[in-house]
């Protein structure tokens, strides 16, 4: 479902994207890759705490990708190109459409802390408030004390949509706003960068690099018993 709110800040077309300039990587670098993502992956498995660390692998993972298929290290610059990137787009939302899918479970969980406040401002509102330790109660609360910078930014007009599914664009947006606060509060014990936020932030993505085959096959990914436990628990 795209909304303008996310799509308000278009891509360069002057940048030429070609995802197969991924796919041709020399089997050098893209083993390099695949190892990195490897070492990711196995953190899932972690004490949540060490999902902050994992996460910083996963989204730098995914800047070099966009790296490759952009020709740009540039945040600023292959952020809303990947927005509007067929091909992730259309991985993301294959694997979103199949029911038992753990992607698709990390990210609907993700999707219960929406929307992800912009730290700075949030620090800004009414200094030394204790806000409720409720997720749902506290975002209103942020939005009653006038916070307006959050993502996904049309939060609000899918409140009402009991068959909304997170897609492409608005999960990107909500990974992209938990990496920009990640140093600006201070320490981690911010609402917006708590570990259950971080921690499902980086088990959507990881899981996306999997089920999405981003990467190729390695014997030592296949599903394990910590997968079947997972979905079986989603069922």
């Amino acid at each position: 479902m795209a909304c303008n709110e996310i799509d308000n800040n278009p891509p360069d077309t002057n940048i030429a994207v070609d995802f197969e300039r991924f796919v041709r990587l020399p089997t050098d670098q893209k083993t390099t890759l695949n190892d990195w993502f490897e070492h990711a992956w196995k953190m899932r498995e972690a004490d949540p705490m060490e999902h902050y660390r994992a996460w910083m692998l996963s989204w730098d993972l995914l800047g070099y990708v966009a790296e490759i298929i952009t020709g740009s290290a540039d945040m600023e610059t292959w952020y809303p190109i990947l927005l509007h990137h067929t091909s992730l787009r259309d991985r993301f939302e294959g694997v979103m459409s199949q029911k038992k899918s753990l992607m698709r479970m990390y990210v609907k969980r993700f999707s219960l802390s929406w929307p992800i406040f912009d730290v700075r401002e949030i620090e800004q509102i009414q200094p030394g408030y204790t806000f409720s330790p409720i997720r749902s109660k506290r975002v209103l609360e942020y939005l009653a004390k006038g916070a307006s910078t959050f993502a996904p930014l049309c939060w609000q007009d899918h409140l009402m949509d009991s068959e909304f599914l997170p897609d492409w664009q608005h999960t990107l947006s909500v990974w992209r706003a938990v990496r920009m606060n990640l140093f600006r509060a201070e320490g981690w014990q911010h609402s917006e960068t708590e570990v259950r936020i971080i921690s499902n932030a980086f088990l959507s993505l990881i899981y996306f690099f999997k089920e999405g085959k981003i990467f190729f096959e390695n014997p030592s990914l296949k599903p394990d018993i910590f997968d079947r436990t997972q979905v079986l628990s989603s069922l």
